[in-house]
């Protein structure tokens, strides 16, 4: 099973745990360093890969693929998140499974707040600006941080919001059909103010 975007490994170790194969695949040094260290420490083999998903270049080598919490539409283009998923195809075994699980759009645009801050555990300050582009589809957001000792750092992003019907096209035409869909991992039912979680098969 390939953890796509796997951060620093929680998903992958929790799975090999329970006896998968697995291999995380992610851009970042800094994830996947802790990654390895807490692999080893939970006992666990895990192929561990450094590279852009755009560039995975697996064919017919896996059974599974996830993609959870949020981590696909960060690219500029449609064009490149659809290139993720050609990717993803060609790595599944014909009749393995895709679970992506990300932001429902329709519950964002209904819960819209322009700005707001919260308090972190250290005393941080967390202000957070954001902006909806209706044309593009686009959510930007701005997260400044003032700590206690008035410093001060900013961290920007900007997520391509798909709304479950145009997942369910762009994964069809990567050779994906959906078939299972859900609102939460509880398996509530999809719904306008949850999460998506869309199953689909090659």
């Amino acid at each position: 099973m390939l953890d796509l975007a796997c951060g620093r490994g929680r998903i992958s170790i929790g799975l090999a745990k329970r006896g998968l194969r697995m291999t995380g695949l992610d851009l970042s040094p800094r994830s996947l360093e802790p990654a390895r260290a807490d692999a080893d420490a939970a006992g666990v083999e895990i192929d561990f890969v450094r590279r852009d998903m755009r560039e995975l270049d697996a064919e017919g080598e896996f059974d599974a693929v996830a993609n959870v919490f949020t981590s696909f539409g960060y690219f500029p283009t449609q064009k490149e998140d659809e290139r993720v998923l050609a990717n993803v195809a060609r790595s599944l075994v014909r009749g393995g499974r895709f679970l992506l699980e990300m932001v429902n759009p329709i519950a964002i645009a209904k819960q819209f707040v322009e700005a707001d801050w919260d308090e972190l555990e250290d005393g941080t300050l967390w202000l957070q600006r954001r902006r909806y582009d209706q044309l593009t589809g686009r959510h930007e957001a701005t997260w400044t941080f003032v700590r206690s000792d008035g410093s001060r750092s900013e961290l920007r992003h900007s997520l391509r919001g798909y709304t479950p019907a145009e997942l369910v096209a762009i994964l069809g035409r990567a050779g994906l059909e959906v078939d299972g869909a859900w609102g939460s991992w509880d398996g509530d039912e999809l719904g306008e103010g949850s999460r998506v979680i869309l199953r689909s098969r090659k």
